[in-house]
């Protein structure tokens, strides 16, 4: 059994945050994250939620402040705990 990476959970808790289903075979590190159409509430349930499950401090900033999904992989193993 392989361990789930970093971006294997962030597709998972994106999937789990957006009113919309994901297809999470088209999630990639050069995925804009601007794509997934995110308004300001399920930007706040996004950050509650990559909260929780990777135990890291997100402003509303840093999530927009970042173009893709690499990106945001990057930020969270940079300060994951």
């Amino acid at each position: 059994m392989s361990a789930e990476t970093t971006q294997d959970r962030l597709v998972r808790v994106l999937n789990d945050s957006m009113p919309h289903e994901l297809d999470a075979s088209t999630v990639t590190p050069t995925t804009a994250l601007n794509s997934f159409g995110v308004d300001s509430l399920v930007l706040i349930d996004l950050i509650f939620d990559l909260e929780q499950e990777f135990g890291v401090k997100l402003a509303a900033e840093d999530l927009m402040n970042m173009r893709t999904v690499g990106d945001l992989t990057a930020f969270i193993d940079q300060r994951a705990k």
